[in-house]
């Protein structure tokens, strides 16, 4: 399909528009070579080249066609509208989920999690901290009502379902990446914003308070620090390049403590994307990784600040929302492990990095 649109647009030059120009594709590049380079020297070049072109460049095709779609700011919008409109469908699914519920099992829910939409089971927090941040700044600084009305019903249906999944970090990088963004926009709803976390953390329900209060206290971690634990040991073998892509779930039984037995046998990743690239692609592939996003947050306050209106809005809630998945993968392998909600964020990263390009070819329409 992208290579029709392409062809029927600009005929035999098509393929001189396949790929966008952004801040980021050198150090995309650099990374994808730093990831190759790992499934060649990995533990076994077999698994990780299954990896690295069913995952990895997967999620760079994602990314080429966020960036792609991005001509004018009524694409944008229109593409904006789409993923809050998913955002509503994702909740509301929910919603219903746990209204099927018995009391006896509500509760359970509660206290375990939610983790389906319509009776499927998904990756809520992942889906979560992608659109609670975006549909927040669309709320509070769009101009464009239909976007704001399809943003608050969001908001509504969405935030019960952040409380009932239960996830602490998820929580954690909402928070964080909408007072962020508030107080660099606008004091009144970083005021507004501030009042309403501190009720919700202070109100005695859903036993939020409780769980909050366990944030930082390591032995509520579950499976997480035995799994950390490992993926340092691995990144001390495999220094360079890695163990190899996927190759992290191979090794857990090699390193395994009498500690970590439970996380061995019941986890698939580190849970942790920073400390999983650095097992599987070593200190080269994590560098790498983490240059992509130095450089498109060194852009993005540059171009944000001389942007106004509905654009500025727009770069605020997309900047917004991969913050928060950044903070989220500290404890979860949200950008580099997974399907739908993976290929979510990286599609909104390339629309994000092409929209903060600060190139003229950004139309205001």
């Amino acid at each position: 399909m992208w290579l029709i649109i392409n062809a029927l647009e600009f005929h035999l030059s098509f393929y001189k528009h396949l790929i966008t120009k952004t801040a980021v594709n050198k150090h995309l590049l650099l990374f994808f070579l730093a990831l190759g380079l790992s499934t060649v020297y990995g533990f076994d070049p077999y698994i990780s080249h299954g990896v690295l072109f069913e995952r990895y460049l997967g999620y760079i095709l994602f990314f080429c066609l966020g960036s792609y779609l991005v001509k004018n700011t009524r694409n944008v919008t229109i593409l904006i509208g789409a993923i809050i409109f998913a955002g509503i469908l994702i909740g509301v699914g929910g919603i219903w989920g746990h209204l099927q519920l018995g009391t006896a099992d509500r509760f359970h829910l509660v206290q375990g999690r939610m983790h389906s939409s319509f009776g499927r089971v998904i990756s809520f927090a992942r889906f979560l901290v992608l659109y609670i941040p975006l549909s927040s700044s669309i709320l509070f600084f769009s101009r464009n009502k239909i976007l704001r009305i399809g943003a608050f019903i969001s908001l509504i249906v969405l935030f019960p379902c952040l409380i009932f999944n239960a996830a602490r970090a998820g929580l954690a990088a909402v928070m964080v990446v909408i007072l962020m963004v508030s107080f660099l926009k606008n004091k009144k709803v970083f005021l507004l914003s501030l009042i309403f976390f501190c009720t919700l953390l202070l109100f005695p329900v859903f036993g939020i308070k409780e769980r909050a209060l366990t944030t930082f206290n390591p032995l509520t971690w579950g499976e997480r620090v035995p799994l950390w634990e490992i993926a340092i040991k691995i990144f001390k073998d495999y220094p360079i390049f890695g163990a190899g892509l996927g190759i992290s779930e191979k090794l857990l039984p090699e390193y395994w403590q009498p500690s970590s037995l439970f996380a061995v046998f019941r986890m698939w990743d580190i849970h942790n994307t920073y400390l999983e690239l650095l097992a599987e692609a070593g200190i080269v592939g994590l560098g790498t990784f983490l240059w992509i996003f130095a450089r498109f947050f060194k852009n993005a306050f540059k171009t944000v600040k001389n942007m106004v209106g509905e654009q500025q809005a727009l770069a605020l809630g997309l900047i917004g929302a991969v913050s928060a998945a950044l903070i989220f993968a500290l404890s979860a392998s949200n950008i580099t492990a997974g399907v739908q909600e993976t290929a979510v964020f990286w599609f909104l990263f390339g629309i994000a990095v092409s929209l903060n390009s600060g190139k003229e070819q950004i139309k205001t329409v």
